[in-house]
């Protein structure tokens, strides 16, 4: 399905959104006061928030066309300690209820919500997005969510919808940040590699392989899950601490020589550029 309204018989497709790392306030320092990052490789978005989900927090995000990575200095607002979060969106409207149907038949727990927020003038209690959380399991440190926005959420942005109803990422972004189309590297999120134990991993693997993503085994003997525009490959170990190692990304391509070849951020993180318009953002396990 790639545009109209989800229904009964399609099958919804979650695209990622943004990608959530836990990296420390010395990395984050380091990120938010390098002048590549928002000179050249992305639009940035610093964030203060008060979510009657997650509650009062900030953070650093640095976004490409569709995409972005969001940076949490301090613990991520949550009842056990997070180290990181997959946030997806459906861009067409209806496909949420589609979504937790599919999730219910496969016996998949997960808790389903629509969050709403209060209106600035009238205080009343407006739809925002309908979120699917799904549950990874007891002391999971990796947040997995699917997210629908409504239309008072977009109209508060201002941004517009397609003719076909589908509220996309881009127009989202665009009118939160200004357009895209501005010179910089970044173009999108294209995968993640996630360290976690064998259970977590194969929970991930069966709501995303509910929701169409399909499953291949790599020769290294980690689970590879690939979707719309987007891999997740899965390190499962006994006794393996879930977060998130790496993310890639999809950049500009320039002429030899004229960007670095890596960008560090306080020895911990670094981002590796690569040839044919690719890069990795590194990030180290906690010491």
């Amino acid at each position: 399905m790639t545009g109209g309204s989800a229904s009964g018989a399609e099958r919804p497709v979650p695209r990622i959104d943004h990608v959530m790392v836990l990296v420390g306030e010395d990395v984050l320092t380091a990120v938010d006061s390098n002048s590549f990052v928002e000179g050249r490789l992305g639009r940035v978005k610093r964030k203060v928030a008060d979510s009657s989900v997650a509650g009062s927090y900030s953070t650093l995000g640095v976004a490409g066309r569709n995409t972005l990575v969001e940076l949490f200095g301090s613990p991520m607002p949550s009842a056990s300690p997070l180290t990181g979060g997959l946030v997806f969106s459906f861009e067409e409207p209806g496909s949420s209820p589609v979504a937790h149907r599919l999730l219910d038949e496969a016996g998949l727990r997960h808790q389903h919500q629509l969050v709403t927020r209060a209106d600035p003038g009238s205080g009343e209690q407006q739809p925002w997005y309908h979120l699917i959380n799904a549950d990874l399991g007891e002391g999971s440190r990796i947040l997995l969510f699917l997210n629908e926005v409504t239309p008072e959420y977009f109209e508060s942005l201002g941004a517009v919808p397609r003719p076909d109803g589908a509220m996309r990422r881009a127009d989202y972004l665009d009118a939160s940040l200004g357009t895209a189309e501005d010179g910089r590297l970044l173009r999108d999120l294209t995968g993640v590699t996630l360290e976690t134990g064998p259970e977590r991993a194969e929970r991930l693997a069966a709501v995303l392989g509910a929701l169409g993503f399909e499953r291949t085994a790599a020769a290294d003997g980690a689970i590879r899950l690939s979707g719309e525009d987007f891999e997740l490959v899965l390190n499962a170990g006994e006794g393996t601490t879930d977060r998130i190692a790496e993310i890639r990304l999809s950049v500009a391509e320039t002429a030899p020589g004229e960007l670095p070849e890596s960008v560090d951020f306080d020895g911990t993180s670094r981002i590796l550029f690569e040839p044919q318009g690719t890069a990795r953002w590194i990030f180290d396990p906690a010491s």
